[in-house]
């Protein structure tokens, strides 16, 4: 089962409990679902989810300005403006934040392998839509993440392309399945048609130049990257 509105370009959204403002490129609307490219506004103190792996993507990313820190399998260490193109390859455990006082603006693109069954950019974008749409309604903690039961479901829906490394991937088999029924019977379902489409809570409408400063300029409800 999946959500029924693909992510098209053009489309900004906004995640205020951790600092994420986005603007798709390339939507799996414009790719047969195979690539999703975006570019990526990181308030001080942001941060993406946290560390996981794709198991069906290759992941890149370019920093534009400001400064990110990245953990790519072991190694930790810090991007900025104007560092070549980092590539993750399918499988590899990969994590990254704002590390500067500053805003950091990113490009990044995630690209089916070619032996990747589906439309698995169309899947990694709903991901993104329920967890900003949580963000927006404030159904989050101060990191910036649902409750455990969210969680559960979501790493459940969404295994086929995005797993989280905590906790540990025999924990996950062995409680997400009991966990994300649970939490699909109180309501926290990931396919809820209200947490996609043009009409989900994270969508804003293109806030110019201007309107872009200014909500960036906010204060990052969650302080996402404290703990990297």
């Amino acid at each position: 089962m999946s959500a029924t509105t693909q992510v098209a370009a053009g489309t900004w959204f906004h995640n205020p409990a951790t600092g994420e403002v986005g603007r798709v490129n390339v939507g799996p609307a414009e790719s047969h679902g195979r690539r999703f490219e975006a570019d990526l506004w990181l308030q001080p103190g942001a941060a993406v989810v946290g560390a996981h792996i794709h198991s069906r993507f290759i992941e890149r990313f370019e920093v534009l300005d400001g400064e990110v820190g990245l953990l790519l399998g072991d190694d930790k260490r810090h991007a900025g403006a104007g560092d070549p193109v980092i590539t993750v390859p399918v499988g590899t455990v990969h994590d990254w934040w704002n590390a500067g006082a500053g805003v950091a603006h990113v490009r990044f693109t995630v690209e089916a392998a070619p032996n990747a069954p589906g439309r698995p950019a169309t899947r990694f974008a709903e991901s993104i839509e329920v967890l900003f749409s949580l963000g927006a309604l404030g159904h989050v903690n101060a990191k910036g993440l649902p409750d455990p039961l969210w969680l559960a479901a979501i790493a459940r829906e969404y295994r086929d392309v995005v797993r989280f490394v905590r906790p540990p991937a025999v924990v996950q088999a062995a409680l997400f399945g009991p966990l994300s029924a649970l939490a699909r019977r109180t309501g926290r379902d990931p396919l809820r048609p209200d947490l996609h489409g043009p009409a989900a809570p994270c969508v804003i409408a293109d806030p110019g130049e201007d309107g872009l400063a200014e909500l960036l300029a906010q204060p990052v409800a969650a302080r996402a990257a404290r703990g990297h």
